[in-house]
């Protein structure tokens, strides 16, 4: 594995930063006005449908790691974008075979419905604003229209919920990876998540003073700032680590997948509390923007299995490896 990006994946970085920055759809917009499709969700899913995706189902032999580092990006920004959503549907659904063009060129917009049962999947993101849904179904994988869907209040109104209740898709393929790629979207976005609050944290504790000095030379938030740079920082390797070991067939990958995405949702939601700590009494208004990256932070933990859905995972690989010794 490379220690470093490529000049490749640095300038997809710059250029999705180039769009996040420039968004004038924003989460804390979502508090009062409801979810609105950004500007840049156009050109994130017409321009950049074909990132990560698998060369057999479609795609142009860019690697999965191409994708995490886009969507990193927007988690760091808080984009209400549905690319994310659509990526990892498209991830989902790329280990059974060619995808539709019309997904793959974003014209289409998938998002993810994950459930082990079959009788419904819970609580799906953008559901509603979807044209379809890629469902994970025990031992198969596929395409369902949206149906039966019900809009729930979210914590995060900028990635609105909903119960759907699912069909049984027309066309049907073994799941393979799509799972593991699909669970790497979300856990890039979450160290993206994280990122964006130790941002915040950071610029807060440089410009605040308290008894004529800047809070950040203050022990008690220094420490915090470095805590959650320390955990953010071994979760997206561990999250970049997990995409190399899938895109390579590791043995390791699926023990990776796993304490990848338990990582990043804890490794957000510390960020995040630590950002709201750093601001102070200001921190618990609704007028400070430490909060909205905690609801980015708590919706996206609990999308493709919790944190403590993943560890206990983790575990049982463990016990099971270790049995499997001789």
């Amino acid at each position: 594995m490379r220690a470093t990006f490529t000049q490749e994946q640095l300038e997809i970085a710059k250029t999705v930063r180039s769009l996040a920055e420039g968004e004038r759809v924003t989460a804390r917009a979502a508090l009062d006005g409801g979810w609105q499709a950004p500007a840049c969700d156009g050109p994130l899913l017409r321009d950049f449908g074909l990132l990560g995706v698998p060369e057999q189902a479609g795609g142009i032999g860019s690697d999965l790691i191409d994708l995490l580092v886009a969507v990193e990006v927007l988690g760091e920004h808080l984009v209400p974008s549905r690319f994310p959503a659509h990526a990892a549907a498209v991830q989902l659904l790329s280990g059974g075979g060619p995808l539709p063009e019309d997904v793959l060129a974003g014209e289409r917009v998938l998002t993810p419905a994950v459930d082990a049962s079959g009788a419904g999947a819970g609580l799906v993101r953008y559901a509603a604003q979807a044209d379809g849904l890629a469902v994970l179904l025990p031992g198969r994988v596929g395409i369902a229209p949206v149906e039966g869907v019900v809009a729930r209040q979210s914590v995060d109104p900028s990635v609105p919920l909903a119960d759907v209740t699912l069909a049984e898709p027309a066309k049907v393929a073994p799941p393979g990876t799509g799972p593991w790629r699909a669970t790497l979207v979300v856990a890039a976005e979450l160290c993206g998540v994280a990122q964006g609050a130790i941002d915040l944290a950071a610029e807060q504790a440089r410009t605040r003073e308290q008894f004529g000095r800047v809070i950040g030379s203050y022990q008690g938030v220094a420490f915090q700032l470095a805590e959650a740079a320390t955990v953010r920082k071994a979760a997206w390797d561990l999250t970049l680590y997990a995409g190399w070991a899938v895109d390579n067939g590791r043995p390791d990958a699926e023990l990776q997948v796993h304490a990848a995405k338990a990582a990043a949702g804890r490794a957000a939601v510390f960020a995040a509390e630590r950002c709201i700590q750093v601001h102070g009494g200001m921190g618990i208004t609704m007028e400070a923007d430490p909060h909205l990256f905690l609801r980015r932070a708590l919706v996206l933990d609990a999308l493709l299995g919790s944190g403590a859905w993943h560890r206990r995972q983790v575990g049982a690989l463990r016990v099971a490896a270790r049995q499997a010794r001789p």
